[in-house]
């Protein structure tokens, strides 16, 4: 019979050490009434004797799972994975799990999602807005429950307790009207998302503003509303454009997806970018340097986003107020768009 190796407990740390357990208990808990040096040697020995804490009792005694709950639209996108990648870092260097969902753009299985977590799962939770949610109550609960709430990227203002993680999507789009501007593109369109989510309501404001600062028109047929942020959304576009008598010389489409089913369209229309019309997406996904022609895009600094949301979240937990944080993004200029030299 192959004997089970006995689990070592905070006890026989103790014993070994010739210290009370609860001095152990302390010090692992990294407790302020506990000295560095008595730390630093109660973890050597733990990790020398191989302890594994008992989570589910060490929950119970703090009140806390140790786990975050992180709620994305799409997890197989190269933003959300991405941002996802730097909260799990994050957590884990603080002694966190993640638990990972995804809503699929779906405010049903938001709302299923939030409820499921809010029953004691986690302590806190980390999410970007579904496209199809437009109430926002499921969210406002989680304050109910004392659940801290981080928002990154798509955020509403109608979740007042919420902290938020956003790139300056404004910015972003401001500088792609301008470069494009700075090519002698004048004629510039703009395929943009449902305006309830935040994300794409900011970069068509940056756009029409940046366009009525450069003395350039907008009006309805400039400005494309899409649904799906999808290839096929820039194919149909492509299509449309050929059917008119004034075709734009550049398209700022508010998705890389899109952009992307543009470019694929337009070879097969016999259109060429940039010089028939150029093109510039957003959010710097990783097929944009290897397509040809290359995608001008905007980096979003996802992995360095999620750092920041799991870092917020953590600080809330352990009763700090955070404040929210916006980051600057960059517009990577690439042969989709690039005609002359800025």
């Amino acid at each position: 019979m192959i004997s089970k190796k006995k689990k070592v407990s905070i006890y026989d740390i103790a014993q070994r050490l010739g210290v009370s357990a609860s001095t152990v208990s302390r010090a692992l808990q990294d407790h302020h009434s506990i000295g560095a040096e008595m730390k630093q040697l109660v973890r050597k020995t733990a990790e020398e004797m191989d302890y594994k804490p008992n989570r589910v009792a060490l929950s119970l005694k703090l009140g806390k799972n140790n786990a975050i709950g992180v709620l994305v639209p799409h997890i197989n996108r190269n933003f959300f994975s991405s941002v996802i990648e730097g909260i799990q870092q994050t957590a884990a260097e603080k002694g966190y799990d993640v638990l990972i969902c995804q809503s699929n753009e779906s405010y049903s299985r938001e709302c299923q999602l939030l409820s499921a977590l809010s029953q004691g799962k986690v302590d806190g939770v980390i999410a970007s807005i579904a496209a199809g949610t437009q109430d926002v109550a499921h969210f406002n609960r989680l304050e109910q429950y004392g659940i801290p709430l981080v928002l990154f990227d798509r955020v509403s203002p109608e979740i007042p307790a919420a902290m938020k993680v956003v790139v300056n999507d404004y910015r972003g789009a401001y500088q792609v009207v301008e470069h494009l501007y700075n090519q002698g593109c004048r004629r510039i369109f703009h395929y943009a998302g449902p305006q309830h989510v935040s994300v794409w309501k900011h970069r068509l404001e940056g756009y029409c503003d940046a366009m009525k600062d450069l003395g350039l028109k907008t009006g309805r047929e400039s400005i494309v509303y899409g649904e799906d942020m999808v290839r096929e959304e820039g194919e149909r576009l492509i299509r449309e454009v050929m059917r008119m008598k004034r075709k734009p010389d550049a398209i700022f489409f508010t998705s890389d997806f899109v952009a992307l089913g543009a470019l694929v369209e337009m070879k097969k229309q016999g259109l060429s970018a940039p010089d028939d019309i150029a093109v510039v997406g957003f959010a710097n996904e990783p097929f944009d340097e290897w397509i040809t022609p290359s995608l001008t895009s905007v980096e979003q600094y996802s992995c360095r986003m999620g750092e920041l949301v799991a870092k917020m979240l953590i600080d809330k937990i352990d009763g700090e107020t955070p404040g929210d944080i916006v980051i600057e993004p960059q517009l990577i200029v690439r042969e989709s768009s690039r005609k002359n030299k800025e």
